[in-house]
């Protein structure tokens, strides 16, 4: 995989959690092409080994993010490796794409778990360490939403998905709030629909999704790679130094209609 950035992040450790495919691989090669120490953490052991094998200056560090004695673990290998977090990508998440009515509390309580909570406790981690770490731009915690969190998609139901997408990004705007005082911004991302294994079968390409999710898209067509990554590099680097409590849409304009 090849990957070029106008954006800088040399030097800066960041963490991306849910590293190991889709989305989260396609912006650890972003991040180590930007001069990034991205750290790589999912929990699929294998696949995030071969990942970072594949990234110059990337490890892996197998650890689900919903396990709070693996959150710990992971926050604690990067300061005794590095030193230091300076940002944190909170990117692991799932679905569970049915009606309200066929979708048992306990399959909306795991997707809120990882979608949310895990988001949520993880930040406050990496939060306590950053707060002794400086002011200033350097210290930036990216939450990746969806546009599903900001208006509904019929086509698609899934209320677990939705109401945790939607809780993030209103933790991305209390955590904003509250952390702003130590030099820590807090923003988000929401995401349109990229090809991925998320969304595979949607489409293979940002080209073939149905007629239903481009009609509703005013570029008429799904993410391409690379144009999610843009957007979160932005968010980690000194070019957003001023900028916190954002919810930053890429999404083709899906979110307006």
């Amino acid at each position: 995989m090849n990957y070029t950035s106008a954006n800088t992040l040399t030097g800066k450790v960041v963490v991306v959690t849910g590293a190991s495919s889709g989305l989260g691989l396609q912006l650890a090669g972003a991040l180590a092409a930007a001069g990034a120490q991205a750290v790589l953490a999912a929990r699929r052991a294998e696949r995030l080994e071969e990942a970072a094998d594949e990234l110059p200056g990337a490890e892996a560090v197998t650890c689900d993010v919903t396990c709070e004695d693996e959150r710990e673990r992971l926050v604690a290998h990067v300061l005794e490796r590095h030193g230091r977090i300076d940002g944190l990508v909170n990117n692991a998440g799932m679905g569970a794409t049915a009606p309200a009515l066929q979708t048992p509390a306990s399959t909306f309580s795991r997707v809120v778990d990882l979608n949310l909570v895990a988001p949520y406790a993880l930040s406050c981690l990496v939060a306590e360490h950053m707060r002794n770490g400086g002011s200033g731009g350097g210290k930036s915690i990216v939450n990746v939403a969806s546009v599903m969190g900001l208006r509904s998609l019929g086509e698609i139901p899934d209320a677990a998905y939705v109401a945790s997408k939607a809780g993030l990004i209103g933790l991305t705007r209390e955590l904003a709030s509250q952390w702003g005082r130590y030099g820590i911004r807090v923003n988000a991302v929401a995401p349109g629909f990229f090809a991925s294994e998320m969304t595979s079968e949607l489409g293979e390409d940002a080209d073939s999704f149905p007629d239903w999710l481009t009609a509703q898209t005013p570029l008429r067509r799904g993410g391409r790679p690379g144009e999610l990554d843009e957007s979160i590099l932005f968010l980690l680097g000194e070019q957003s130094s001023f900028v916190t409590g954002h919810v930053l849409t890429v999404d083709g304009g899906l979110a307006v209609r």
